[in-house]
């Protein structure tokens, strides 16, 4: 049998993360498995940092109550509690019920955040709750792993030198709320920025031609009156694509406008960035970077173009017709069944648990 992790919290109003795509990720991950077989795994979410060991050997117990011997578990990560817990975890799945653990990675924050995880150096690997220490000992212990792409399998194998199978996923699921209907998006000379507006300096710098609707946190007061820009305003990841109308959706990250710079533009090299499975499932052409992880598949799939710098956007879009933003709705609402439907994600599942448990597995 196989089991999905599915992390029980109280999310509040009030939780910035409420906005952003941190939950909605793993919730749709949750719920795809679930729809192709998996059985719920639900993890408490909570920090004690000194829980005695006979406290949680009696909690994992009770979360193991139904693993039958030799049944796999995907767990999704990172997973912000103890990571001694999770670790007691693994060792028990391995040790009382022969079964198999998969790890789908998120994210891999030593690979974003490389500043900040090479000054970790004296921080607890397996008691403290943020530790960039913590990765590399943790990630170690599972049988296999599930990534973005395929730089991602190649920069974990040389961090972790791990051995088992890396299976890689692609484009996350992006799941819309029950009653949302795909309309066909209007062409529109127009770009689409959905995400951290605080993180993309780029977008204070973009030409007056420029026409942009923003969705994020409050921006600045001189992002707000550019003329171009279009405030939109801030919404959840399940109500925001309800507030898309046509255009082109834009996956891109950087300090500057003149050069593709910083943590995060390094880091979209290796990822999918959630952002762009949530343009996709709306039918909007994509703008990327052409050196960023999904550019290939984006333009081997037409479904956008892949770009050297944002300064080759808008004679793209300024040449554009109306017609040959028609003929790329047959593909892109091809992939939009198939993110909206999870496909990605049961795929790559179905390859991992096979690859550690076939004995004489391809991988």
């Amino acid at each position: 049998m196989l089991w999905v992790s599915r992390e029980n919290r109280i999310i509040q109003d009030s939780d910035p993360n409420n906005r952003t795509a941190m939950y909605k990720a793993r919730e749709d991950y949750s719920a795809d498995l679930i729809d192709a077989g998996a059985q719920p795994f639900d993890v408490f979410m909570y920090y004690w940092r000194d829980e005695p060991e006979e406290s949680l050997s009696s909690r994992l117990d009770g979360m193991l109550a139904g693993f039958k011997p030799g049944d796999t578990l995907i767990l999704q990560l990172p997973m912000f509690i103890r990571p001694l817990n999770l670790k007691r975890l693994i060792e028990k799945v391995h040790n009382n019920y022969g079964g198999k653990v998969i790890g789908l990675v998120h994210d891999y924050y030593p690979l974003w955040n490389v500043q900040a995880a090479q000054a970790d150096t004296d921080s607890d690997p397996w008691l403290d709750q943020f530790s960039y220490r913590t990765y590399s000992v943790l990630f170690t212990l599972f049988d296999g792993l599930i990534v973005h792409s395929k730089r991602y399998k190649e920069a974990l194998q040389k961090a972790l030198d791990f051995k088992g199978p890396i299976v890689t996923q692609g484009p996350f699921s992006y799941h819309l709320a029950p009653n949302d209907q795909i309309s066909t998006p209007k062409f529109e000379k127009k770009l689409v920025f959905a995400g951290s507006i605080g993180k993309s300096g780029y977008l204070s710098e973009v030409p007056q031609e420029w026409h942009l609707d923003v969705f994020g946190g409050e921006p600045s007061k001189k992002l707000l009156e550019r003329e171009n820009i279009n405030y939109k305003g801030s919404f959840t990841p399940t109500e925001l694509p309800s507030h898309f109308d046509g255009g082109f959706g834009l996956v891109w990250d950087s300090d500057r406008f003149d050069q593709v710079v910083g943590e995060s533009a390094n880091y979209s090299r290796l990822s999918y960035e959630h952002k762009l499975s949530l343009y996709l499932v709306e039918r909007m052409p994509i703008f990327i970077w052409k050196h960023a992880a999904p550019a290939e598949w984006v333009t081997a799939n037409h479904l956008g173009f892949a770009i050297e710098n944002l300064a080759d956007i808008w004679p793209i879009i300024d040449n554009f017709t109306e017609d040959q933003y028609r003929e790329m709705q047959e593909r892109l609402s091809h992939v939009s069944k198939l993110i909206r439907n999870g496909m990605f994600a049961k795929h790559a599942a179905l390859e991992a648990v096979l690859a550690v448990n076939e004995t004489n597995s391809e991988w």
